[in-house]
């Protein structure tokens, strides 16, 4: 008798796994701890059990040894590699400090709900799962699982219209991206019977042989080659195309001869592949085309990327500002290597016709997300269109279609949110000396004076500032430069140059937040509280971080090459 088990290297979802039994757990702490008698304030507690459970879901990931491995579990559904772990320690770290972060801001707002904590871990365990997804449904499911959790999050402070306004107008057009994303599964679906992502890659390697010249990069041709075809290859074919491996390698002086017989076997398959593309001739891919495209539209929502970006300023500005920190800057990762997967591994053979309009959209944000940024009076509308123009450079360097465009996609994602991080963590700790428990911080004439008034948090906000603007010293200079470069490099000299223009007006309005930390002639500014020891500890290594990166980048571009090598394998 044969007994099946699982073996414990087979499942890679440890870390998931352990963070969704502990919000049960969770779960029923703060059901207990509320039904009694004496209603405590639970906020603090609940919040230090979030922060202990994330820290431990990222000593899992750390301690995972898939960061050299590629393993898939549950049917092929959910993969984790080096991309999926490396994302979800950067996120889960993220996660940490935003938490962090907020715990004090949430005190004051008197939000003394226990669920508050918990639909953070909620939206962070769909983060996990979506960096992890190898298939469109397990992908959905995740996407939904943050998006709920964004939506009460949006909606959480009841005794506010502005806050009810966001969490609804999020809901709505959250509901409409998401059935679009569903309608593009089921289209694909009927035309190729599949949804996960390696099944598809391989389906249309086959069936468009013309755009698949760039899958033959990994070396392991060999296994891709039915051994029926191997057999019934006549003698004088096989000559004809050792000929040509032969004189490939006298023409190249740099090709390696041990991987003749990789070249050898690359030539065998596009020689069966014309023998037998034919039986594919009548199928019909334009109908395929529209559904990748809005597959690509509803994550383009999520990522409030214009035209899509309508949502975007005003839930910023009406949710609470813990909450829009969780907004600005946790999804960026996830959702940017959904969209990978889905354009580079799924439907690379597609790339160039979604080409143009994926640098339509990206010109667009930039374009949207700087001019109307210029406008803006209230600090988080301002931060919202900021975004938008970021996500914008990030597609932009998406739509190269190479392999330094990928490596900087995840450079200025991870440059952005570390920044981002800084940012929002000045913004969320400044308390004023009076009505600090109303809404506060929401112009940007409240940091009037500020240089005078402390002198080393706005010499940290500038920096930062800088960092996001894209002035030299900083690293967000170097990154920004190098998506121009690589755009150029791709021939998208229109875009690039639309890019650099733009870049430089934009940079108008975050100056603008210097000349009135600065120079703006006022009496008498806002009085804030003195910002606790800890938060003063993180800006500064934030500050640190940003001019080492630009003096020495290697070890940014080192994690970042690994990325694109192993979604290009």
């Amino acid at each position: 008798m044969t007994i099946h088990t699982i073996l414990v290297k087979e499942v890679s979802v440890f870390a998931e796994l352990f963070l969704g039994i502990a919000l049960i757990y969770v779960v029923l702490y703060g059901t207990f701890l509320t039904t009694s008698r004496v209603f405590p304030i639970i906020q603090s507690s609940v919040f230090h059990l979030c922060l202990l459970i994330l820290s431990f879901s990222c000593l899992l990931l750390l301690n995972d040894k898939v960061t050299i491995l590629k393993l898939s579990s549950f049917n092929n559904t959910v993969l984790n590699d080096y991309v999926s772990s490396s994302s979800k320690i950067i996120i889960g770290t993220c996660g940490i400090i935003c938490l962090s972060l907020c715990q004090y801001y949430v005190k004051l707002q008197k939000v003394n709900s226990f669920e508050y904590g918990l639909l953070f871990l909620f939206s962070l365990l769909g983060f996990f799962l979506l960096c992890s997804a190898n298939d469109i449904i397990t992908a959905y499911l995740a996407i939904e699982l943050q998006s709920i959790s964004f939506y009460v999050l949006a909606a959480f402070k009841k005794d506010s219209t502005f806050s009810i306004d966001a969490g609804l107008k999020y809901f709505i057009l959250g509901a409409f991206a998401s059935s679009i994303f569903l309608l593009g599964a089921s289209i694909i679906y009927g035309c190729t019977g599949t949804l996960n992502f390696l099944d598809l890659n391989d389906l249309f390697f086959w069936i468009l042989p013309e755009n698949s010249a760039l899958l033959f990069s990994n070396n392991s041709l060999s296994t891709q080659l039915p051994f029926e075809f191997l057999k019934t290859v006549n003698v004088e074919t096989t000559q004809v195309i050792y000929e040509q491996v032969l004189e490939v390698n006298e023409n190249y002086n740099y090709f390696n001869p041990v991987l003749t017989q990789d070249l050898l076997f690359y030539l065998l398959s596009n020689n069966y592949i014309s023998l037998t593309s034919s039986l594919y001739s009548s199928f019909e891919t334009s109908l395929l085309k529209f559904a990748i495209l809005f597959l690509i539209i509803s994550i383009f929502f999520k990522l409030a990327l214009a035209p899509f970006h309508l949502w975007a300023p005003d839930v910023y500005e009406g949710s609470l500002t813990s909450s829009t920190v969780f907004f600005a800057i946790m999804p960026k990762l996830g959702l940017f290597i959904l969209l990978i997967r889905i354009v580079y591994s799924a439907f690379f053979s597609f790339l160039e016709d979604l080409r143009h309009f994926i640098v339509f959209i990206a010109v667009i944000s930039i374009l949207i997300g700087s001019i109307a940024g210029l406008e803006q009076r209230k600090l988080k509308n301002l931060l919202a269109y900021s975004s938008i123009s970021h996500m914008g450079y990030a597609l932009l360097s998406f739509s190269t279609g190479t392999f330094e465009g990928l490596q900087l996609v995840f450079c200025y994602l991870i440059i952005y949110m570390y920044s981002g991080l800084g940012l929002w963590g000045i913004i969320v700790s400044m308390r004023l000396q009076r009505h600090y428990t109303q809404k506060q911080n929401t112009d940007i004439t409240d940091f009037m004076l500020l240089g005078k008034s402390n002198k080393t948090i706005a010499f940290f906000f500038m920096v930062i500032i800088f960092s996001i603007a894209g002035i030299p010293p900083m690293i967000g200079f170097l990154v920004k430069l190098s998506v121009f470069l690589v755009s150029i490099e791709a021939f998208i000299y229109y875009a690039a140059f639309i890019a650099i223009i733009i870049s430089v007006i934009s940079a108008f309005y975050y100056i603008r937040l210097i000349k009135l930390i600065y120079f703006e002639k006022g009496k008498s500014g806002q009085l804030y509280h003195p910002l606790k020891s800890e938060l003063t500890v993180f800006i500064v290594l934030v500050f640190y971080f940003l001019i080492f990166l630009f003096l020495n980048p290697n070890l940014l571009f080192l994690i970042t090459h690994k990325f694109g090598l192993i979604l290009l394998s």
